[in-house]
């Protein structure tokens, strides 16, 4: 008989909102050198996590930091549909 498992993981999130402390909230948060960059099509966030791993965020997504340590980035409203919030701030 096949048996479905559930396990409930913990993550964290930060949103890139380019306000005063943010990219240093950021880097504390990562743990990694970052790069702001103002373009033509909007502000954008650089994490530098080696040479050729970056992790581009557009102004309003969120890093989220997986239970394993490894980084993505989402959308508030995609991470919602995935998690369940627990508290507002660690």
């Amino acid at each position: 008989m096949i048996k479905r498992y559930k396990k409930n993981v913990y993550i964290e999130a930060i949103e890139f909102d380019n306000s005063p402390g943010n990219p240093q909230a950021i880097i504390n948060f990562t743990g990694l050198q970052i790069s702001v960059e103002y373009t033509s099509s909007g502000v954008q966030l650089r994490v530098i996590r080696a040479a050729y791993s970056v992790l581009i965020v557009k102004l309003g997504e969120l890093i989220v930091k997986e239970s394993d340590g490894t980084l993505r980035v989402s959308t508030r409203a995609a991470l919602e549909a995935e998690y369940e919030l627990v508290e507002d701030e660690v």
